[in-house]
């Protein structure tokens, strides 16, 4: 399957649009199945060789992995690395069933699909721009992962009782080094405890 991933993230290159004049420029992109088989047969032909078979398998998929990264990178532009690279990452964790589908979707369009109007209203709208307040609800009613698991589903209400530290958090230039505020670590050490 990894093959089968690795190719049609190649071939998933070809959407991608100018961000300046929105235009389609995919076509720079273009691969082919026969260039994707080369890449395959020197993969099965430069890696590590390894006994038993299911060893060899696993290193023939992670030289094959890195050779397709390597050899796409080259000739990406700039801009569009990073989303080649999150591209296979994702498609790789949703086949493995680390993720869900829904859970690349949540994190790719979050709360934009929310109406503002029907929804209920931000209690910190003072420092939190809506936009933000609708990704915090999605978040909140999203069960994530292959458990299903609604983490962030006190979120909204963690938000409004402790106003000071999650604005601290939320203004601050480098909000991972601080931490999440203390009512909420609860959450993310269920989730934690889980996902190991």
């Amino acid at each position: 399957t990894r093959g089968s991933v690795m190719y049609f993230c190649m071939v998933d290159m070809t959407l991608v649009s100018n961000p300046i004049t929105l235009q389609p420029n995919g076509w720079m992109y273009n691969c082919s199945l026969l260039q994707f088989l080369d890449q395959f047969d020197l993969s099965v032909a430069e890696s590590e060789k390894a006994q038993p078979t299911s060893k060899r398998v696993d290193k023939i998929i992670e030289f094959l992995t890195y050779r397709v990264y390597r050899y796409m990178n080259r000739g990406l532009f700039e801009r569009d690395k990073l989303m080649f690279k999150l591209m296979v990452t994702m498609k790789i964790m949703v086949v493995s069933g680390k993720i869900t589908a829904s859970d690349v979707s949540t994190f790719l369009k979050v709360g934009s699909s929310l109406d503002p109007k029907t929804e209920r209203a931000c209690p910190q709208s003072r420092w939190m721009p809506q936009r933000v307040w609708m990704n915090v609800l999605q978040l909140s009613r999203t069960p994530f992962g292959p458990e299903g698991l609604h983490i962030f589903r006190e979120l909204p209400d963690h938000i409004a009782r402790s106003e000071q530290a999650w604005r601290q958090w939320y203004d601050d230039n480098e909000p991972e080094n601080l931490g999440i505020p203390a009512r909420i670590r609860g959450l993310w050490a269920d989730a934690t405890e889980v996902a190991d």
